[in-house]
């Protein structure tokens, strides 16, 4: 080769190789060292993807972005970073997002990030970062998003964020900030989500918040915010969720919230809020959850609020409302939980409750509830929860009730059934309903009987009386009726062979013995049945009998069937075996008495 070629050869492989070489050093070094220090004091070795990192361009490492010779994006959430951030990230001041989301980081947030004034994007958040807010924050004018929730900030909201007027998304969420909302923060109009939520802030919300007429999501809820809720927060008409559950606020909801039309989700629980549920809210026919529980409401529920028919979930539980449950309510075709327990509603179930065939499950325990359960309840053919229990529901449950297969839990404590209905609760659901404990039922005196109604079937049913600080006196199978031998306080227990679950007392009675009674003639049947108690001179059977009584006896002998007053129904002979239709007779308790030895047997008669 002539040394002329040699020499141009050499020449072009050197600039060829010094443009490869400005090429991958063309990243700013001051950048280039930022993210050197990144790595090195976040344990980079060990992330879930550190690709091309100190190794070849920067524009090619994992999560970077770089336009000119400038960084303008880091991107490495959720990839196993730890350690701290360091104030060498400050340097990046071409930086337009930084997302370091849902690491294991930790440490201050350093104050040189306030020196990345073309920030739009920062997320810090589900850290563990410590300390508070840097004031330098401030710097950053063309934030639009910033999210710094899940981590352990403490101190209070810095006001300089006031200065962010370009920020759309401010997410503070689960941290320990204390102190009040800095007023500056009303300031930042363009806010769409603003949610400072889980801290430990305190104060009044200002009527400032107003302003913020942008806003799509507020979440201020698990703080100790204290005061009334702004009126003025009717002026944020764009809102489609409003958090404020779990503080201390207090007065009114104001008529206001009736102007936001676009609410989807409105959370006001857990507060200290009074008077009554304003009827404004039925025009927020978007509202998908509503929920006033826990705070001390009253008044009635205005039938408007019946207007809201997208209705999912509808918590008005533990609260002092009352009046009756609005028919309205009816209008609910796509809610599934409803939930009033725990207030002081009074009247009737609502039969058009009926109507909600996706409900699953309702809640209407702990009210003053009367009447009997509808029986259009039956129709509600997916609830699984139904809870009617320490009520003042009465009569027979309705056997639909019985069609409602996906029935997981029912509840019918602390009302006032008897066992009419009960038996058949037992027998359909078993374990999955509960129906202890009901109220006293009335104790009667009729001549020189006692009687209670128990309902049910009589032939399940066993009555024991009992007098006052003596104990037991009798008991009987299928025989309410009682023939006291004393002057005394008394009550009845009444058990059912099939709703095992509950034992009916009776009221206590004082029952004294009349001069003449027009039961006399009973009175002696009942002393002839305890006199032949214990050798039975004839047999019967079925007892109770629905039809036919059967009776079996030596010999032959006259028998009648006398009522409970004394009078003669029938009188028939019977020789060894015989029977009586009973068909015609009325349920209850009659006697059998054997003409010639003077026996005397109780005969039960159902339907």
């Amino acid at each position: 080769m002539k040394p002329k070629s040699f020499f141009f050869f050499l020449s072009f492989f050197i600039s060829i190789t010094a443009s490869d070489k400005l090429k991958a050093q063309a990243v700013n070094v001051q950048d280039s060292l930022a993210l050197v220090d990144l790595y090195n004091n976040t344990n980079g070795p060990n992330w879930h993807r550190n690709t091309n990192w100190l190794t070849g361009p920067v524009q090619n490492w994992y999560g970077i972005t770089v336009v000119g010779k400038r960084v303008t994006g880091i991107s490495l959430q959720s990839n196993r970073l730890s350690g701290v951030i360091t104030s060498g990230l400050g340097n990046l001041t071409n930086l337009d997002s930084l997302d370091l989301s849902s690491n294991k980081l930790g440490g201050n947030i350093p104050t040189e990030l306030g020196n990345l004034i073309n920030l739009k994007w920062l997320k810090l958040n589900d850290d563990k970062l410590i300390g508070n807010i840097p004031s330098s924050i401030g710097n950053l004018v063309n934030l639009q998003t910033l999210y710094l929730f899940g981590n352990n900030l403490t101190d209070s909201i810095p006001s300089s964020i006031g200065n962010l007027l370009r920020l759309t998304s401010l997410n503070l969420n689960d941290n320990k900030f204390k102190g009040e909302i800095p007023n500056s923060l009303y300031n930042l109009v363009n806010l769409t989500v603003l949610d400072i939520s889980d801290n430990k802030l305190t104060g009044k919300i200002h009527t400032n918040i107003g302003n913020l007429i942008n806003l799509t999501n507020l979440a201020l809820y698990n703080n100790h915010l204290t005061g009334g809720i702004p009126t003025s927060m009717g002026n944020l008409s764009k809102l489609q969720y409003l958090y404020l559950n779990d503080n201390n606020l207090q007065n009114n909801i104001p008529r206001s919230f009736g102007n936001l039309i676009n609410l989807g989700n409105l959370n006001l629980s857990n507060n200290q809020l009074v008077g009554s549920i304003p009827s404004s809210l039925g025009n927020l026919q978007k509202l998908y959850n509503l929920y006033l529980q826990n705070n001390q409401l009253s008044g009635i529920i205005p039938s408007e609020l019946g207007n809201l028919v997208n209705l999912y979930s509808l918590d008005l539980s533990n609260n002092q409302l009352s009046g009756r449950i609005p028919s309205s309510f009816g209008n609910f075709q796509k809610i599934n939980f409803l939930i009033l327990h725990d207030n002081k509603f009074t009247g009737e179930i609502p039969p058009s409750l009926g109507t909600l065939i996706n409900l699953r499950e309702l809640y209407l325990n702990n009210n003053l509830l009367s009447s009997s359960i509808p029986f259009s309840l039956g129709s509600l053919i997916n609830i699984g929860i139904l809870y009617l229990n320490n009520n003042l529901l009465s009569g027979s449950i309705p056997s639909e009730i019985t069609n409602l297969q996906n029935l997981q839990e029912l509840t019918l404590d602390f009302n006032q059934f008897t066992f009419s209905g009960i038996e058949l609760i037992e027998q359909k659901f078993g374990s999955d309903a509960t129906y202890s404990n009901q109220a006293n039922i009335p104790a009667h005196q009729n001549g020189e009987t006692l009687s209670v109604s128990a309902g049910g079937k009589l032939s399940n049913n066993v009555y024991t009386w009992f007098v006052v600080d003596r104990g037991s006196t009798a008991t009987f199978a299928y025989d309410s009726v009682f023939y006291p031998s004393e002057n005394g306080r008394y009550y009845a227990e009444v058990t059912n062979s099939v709703a095992t679950k509950l034992i009916l007392r009776s009221d206590t009675i004082n029952f004294t013995a009349l001069a003449t009674s027009n039961n006399a003639l009973s009175s002696t049947f009942e002393k002839n049945l305890s006199a032949n108690n214990k050798e039975i001179l004839f047999s019967v059977y079925p007892n109770p009998a629905k039809d036919i009584l059967h009776i079996q006896t030596n010999g032959s002998a006259t028998f009648s069937l006398i009522n409970q007053a004394g009078k003669i129904l029938l009188t028939t002979n019977i020789s060894g075996n015989g029977s009586i239709n009973v068909s015609g007779f009325a349920a209850g308790l009659y006697y059998l008495k054997n003409n010639s030895t003077g026996a005397v047997q109780k005969i039960g008669i159902t339907k």
